[in-house]
Parts: structure tokens; sequence; C-alpha cells
């Protein structure tokens, strides 16, 4: 049974990353224009960001063994410093596949250094992100944010129902 459960986790985190596309600039200029018009504000919340993650296309699946994948940029100061993956891997009632776009902010320096002092930042373990619901058109810059790392998951497309960070792993690229 343990051999069946890693090699349903092993077909599944393949065929999430087989989906996912070159990672390059434009990718992350336009998940961020994508973001600045769905949400008002938008702008405003990544200026007081010390950095942020973005992800373009994330792709998860699952049928009671599920896994996503997902690569992307830190950003700091306006400028990509470096490419990091997001992976993770979940067992529980669930089917589907979706893809979405996720932004990840660190709201103060803290928040930033634990993220980048650490080779394979967990979720959980190494820090705590709180996951935004927010719908497409919700004004961020009346909103007052008590959290120091949030996670904003927009442009969902697919039929799977939830989404949690929870269990999920960074890990930088190059």
């Amino acid at each position: 049974m343990k051999k069946l459960v890693i090699m349903l986790i092993f077909a599944i985190l393949t065929t999430v990353h087989i989906g996912a596309k070159e990672m390059n600039p434009q990718s992350i200029l336009e998940t961020l224009q994508r973001f600045y018009v769905d949400f008002k504000g938008g702008d405003e919340l990544i200026r007081k960001a010390d950095g942020y993650l973005v992800f373009p296309e994330v792709y998860k699946a699952g049928l009671v063994v599920g896994g996503a994948y997902g690569e992307g940029a830190l950003v700091q100061q306006g400028s990509i410093v470096s490419y990091y993956k997001m992976y993770s891997t979940s067992v529980g009632l669930q089917a589907g596949a979706k893809r979405y776009s996720v932004i990840i902010l660190f709201l103060t320096k803290e928040a930033m250094n634990r993220f980048l002092n650490k080779e394979e930042w967990k979720v959980g373990i190494d820090g705590n992100i709180a996951v935004m619901n927010w719908s497409k058109g919700t004004d961020l810059s009346s909103l007052d944010i008590k959290k120091d790392t949030i996670a904003i998951i927009f442009n969902n497309q697919g039929l799977m129902a939830n989404i949690s960070l929870e269990g999920t792993v960074f890990q930088k690229l190059r």
C-alpha cells in the first residue's frame, strides 16, 4: 500500500510538473498586471511588501492522493532577485485538477528574512502564510492586514474545490 501511495504521488507530481511552462520575466509581469486589474489597491499592497513571490501558474491535481507544482520569482524593490519552485502533496478526499496564480507577500523585514535564510522553506514549519480568499474586485487598500506573510490566490481555472498551502515547500531554483 505504501509503495502504491508513493507511486501515485510521483505520477501526479510528474504530470503537474510537465504542465508547467518555462519561467520568464514576462509571465511575472503579466501576472502582476492581472492582479492589479482584479484587485483595486493591489499595487499599493505590493509596494508595502519587503518582497513577494509571484507564481504565474500553479498546477494542482488529485484523486485521493494529490500534488501541486509551480515556478515563480522572488521580487524585491521591483526587481526579480531569484527563481523558486513550490510543491506540495496531499492525501484525502479530493478529485480534480486546476490551475491558479499565487502572489505571496512578505509584509515585514522579519518575515522576508525568515524566508531568505532557509534553503527550503516549509509552510507551517519555517513560517506561516495567511491565505486570503478575496473575490475579484475586492478593494485591498481598505483592508487592515495584521499578518506578516499573506498569499493571494486568483485566476482560478479548473475543477478542484480546495486550495490550501499547508505542507507546501518553497525551494530556490537558480
